[in-house]
């Protein structure tokens, strides 16, 4: 086993870092807007330092400016021209993570995806490495969670009208029916719909007795906050986009909190030492409470960052390093679990509610 090296975090736009990279360095590309850096920087203090192999160094990306699809392209674009670039940790969500992939791909470079669910990433390419749970199995979960669970029948489903939302209204479906059920409504929506007008129509033609939210925060809180107001004895199923950010969350949804089942990929739990020691680092140097997607994308660079520290800056090395995780090699042991990229490797799920502000697992409902 290789010795650690020093990684050194850059917040930098790609273009700038172009020019001042240092030669001879490997660096772990990071494709997340300005909101999403933090866990780079929690990562970037967590290893110990050697200079045996050089530096490692995290270069994140924060430009924007026109369309998602723009912003995402060129974001992608200016990662893959960095000197010395071995791997990218990103892209955000699945649409954009799916857009990106060709770019990442045609330059030969592993692309390890910490929060995308689309069960497209696992077709895409030798050098595409999802982590999280994809949407045939979230769509599983949560209709385990509303049928078996809180005994639902009248099952309504609004989702954003994306690669995530789509994927997981589709697989939600296909499962549904195999229960012998069918949904009694389902409204996609796009960001900065009238979602006030949307859910007054559906609340009052299908009469469901439980809602399926898919979506961003935003969007979840304000749905949740509607549609209690026309039924409070309603149950509300969140999908993983909703949990981020809680506080926000719950002052958003409103007395609508206390009835949100949220679903996430990790939890914090102190008892673990390595959680432990990533929390209280986390609260150092950011100053919050880590959320369940940086803690996925912290993990994401630390197990990049590992392949790089085992193999050395060599693409292909690190894409054949990562592949083999869960067979050839035992699984990498992440703050969020073990991490491997094989198609049929378990991944956390967790069900909550909120309680005085708190997540607290939801037994109810159950929870795998």
């Amino acid at each position: 086993m290789r010795p650690y090296a020093p990684i050194v975090f850059l917040i930098l736009t790609a273009a700038s870092a172009a020019c001042k990279q240092p030669t001879g360095a490997a660096v772990i590309g990071y494709a997340f807007p300005r909101d999403g850096q933090r866990a780079a920087l929690v990562a970037a203090a967590a290893l110990p330092s050697d200079t045996t192999l050089g530096a490692i160094r995290i270069v994140g990306d924060w430009d924007s400016g026109g369309t998602e699809s723009d912003v995402e392209i060129a974001r992608a674009h200016r990662l893959v021209a960095l000197p010395g670039v071995i791997g990218v940790v990103g892209h955000a969500g699945s649409r954009s993570t799916l857009i990106t992939a060709p770019i990442y791909i045609e330059a030969g470079i592993p692309l390890v995806v910490p929060t995308a669910t689309s069960g497209r990433l696992w077709e895409i390419g030798d050098w595409v490495f999802p982590m999280a749970p994809s949407d045939s199995i979230e769509a599983a979960f949560l209709g385990q969670a509303a049928v078996d669970g809180l005994k639902a029948s009248r099952i309504a489903v609004y989702f954003v009208n994306s690669a995530y939302g789509a994927g997981i209204r589709t697989e939600l479906h296909r499962w549904l029916a195999g229960r012998g059920l069918t949904p009694v409504d389902e409204v996609p929506y796009v960001i900065g719909a009238d979602l006030e007008t949307l859910i007054e129509a559906s609340m009052r033609r299908s009469q469901p007795d439980l809602a399926v939210l898919v979506g961003r925060r935003v969007e979840v809180a304000q749905m949740a906050a509607l549609i209690f107001e026309h039924n409070p004895s309603i149950r509300l199923l969140a999908a993983d986009g909703a949990y981020d950010q809680l506080a926000e969350l719950i002052a958003a949804a409103g007395p609508a909190a206390d009835s949100l089942y949220l679903t996430t990929f990790w939890v914090a739990d102190t008892t673990i030492p390595i959680q432990r020691e990533f929390i209280r680092r986390y609260r150092l140097d950011t100053g919050r409470e880590p959320a369940a997607f940086e803690a996925m994308r912290y993990d994401a660079v630390m197990v990049l960052a590992e392949a790089i520290r085992e193999v050395g800056p060599d693409r292909a090395a690190v894409r054949d390093w990562l592949r083999s995780l869960g067979g050839a090699r035992p699984p990498y042991h992440g703050i969020t679990g073990d991490i491997s990229f094989r198609r049929g490797a378990r991944r956390g799920l967790f069900l909550v509610r909120l309680r005085d502000g708190v997540p607290v697992s939801a037994p109810e409902a159950g929870v795998w």
